[in-house]
């Protein structure tokens, strides 16, 4: 009798410690699982956090935006000039240190990046930065051309990217347009607007810069 007794008792032991082992491993799992998901939310809060900060910067450069002509080397004044994808301009604030005077020509540009990611295989835009002051520009330099090896990257992954423009205050519902072209609009726009979509599923950041009422003439 003492012999079964014990025998049960170990069996029962065995018991015991497996159940105990399955529900470790179950903690430790589900520990993991949600240090992983930590992990990823504070990497995401502070991916949005820099974004809005770059964009704050971007917003800042727009309203220091120069809304006068501007000749340089001789050449035709500068104006604001865009499409969906870039957007160049005269702006009195330089975000590069080594611009810390006068006015710098600026230059904005979005590029696909196609590199795949554990996380997203899918196409994402990049925005990139190029500034110069307009001192150094030399009289034959095509500074529209910059090389993209000067330019800053800004936001390095988002799943669009995109610059509209605003023309005319008077038409209900407002209309952004996607080209801005000073050879043709011969002005200024009322307003540019920058919206930048982290993912697909995703609401749209917006960034709506109104520009001086000078813009108009």
């Amino acid at each position: 009798m003492p012999d079964s007794d014990r025998g049960f008792t170990l069996l029962e032991l065995l018991i015991s410690l497996t159940i105990v082992a399955i529900i470790l491993v179950l903690i430790f799992g589900a520990l993991r699982i949600g240090i992983r998901a930590w992990e990823k939310g504070e990497a995401g809060i502070e991916t949005h956090q820099r974004r809005r900060i770059v964009l704050d910067l971007v917003r800042r450069q727009l309203v220091s935006i120069v809304l006068r002509k501007i000749k340089e080397g001789g050449k035709e004044p500068f104006f604001l000039k865009g499409d969906d994808k870039s957007m160049e301009f005269v702006s009195n604030m330089s975000m590069v240190p080594g611009n810390s005077f006068g006015m710098v020509y600026v230059k904005y540009i979005i590029q696909i990046d196609d590199e795949v990611s554990k996380e997203d295989s899918s196409e994402k835009d990049r925005l990139l930065f190029y500034e110069k002051n307009l001192v150094l520009i030399k009289k034959d330099e095509d500074i529209s051309e910059a090389d993209e090896d000067l330019f800053y990257e800004l936001i390095p992954r988002a799943e669009s990217i995109i610059f509209e423009y605003l023309g005319n205050t008077d038409q209900e519902p407002l209309e952004w347009q996607q080209i801005w072209d000073p050879e043709v609009e011969k002005r200024f726009p009322v307003a540019v607007r920058i919206s930048v979509k982290e993912k697909s599923d995703s609401a749209p950041i917006y960034v709506i810069v109104r520009l001086s009422a000078d813009a108009l003439s």
